[in-house]
């Protein structure tokens, strides 16, 4: 029997501050926490609380990704920076 994920507690504050900002999030088990769409863009995102770590798997996966950065987002303003500085990216 598979346990469902823990979230962080910080996730619904940061999903509500990207879904107003206009991006799709959906939430993911593995390898991190959220997949992220904005203006045909995807992002990949973990979300910790506080000073929370990564554990290894994650640590892992972000090291073999060749797909680009995996933000991790510790509070709503951490959300709107990444879609404010992703957006001028993409100006």
């Amino acid at each position: 029997m598979r346990r469902a994920a823990k979230r962080d507690y910080a996730e619904a504050e940061i999903v509500n501050a990207l879904e107003e900002m206009k991006a799709t999030v959906y939430r993911l088990d593995q390898p991190v926490d959220l997949l992220i769409g904005y203006r045909g863009r995807s992002i990949l995102a973990e979300v910790k609380t506080g000073k929370g770590k990564l554990n290894e798997n994650q640590i892992k996966f972000i090291e073999s990704w060749n797909g680009g950065d995996i933000p991790i987002l510790r509070t709503s303003d951490d959300a709107i920076n990444l879609i404010t500085t992703w957006e001028q990216r993409w100006a």
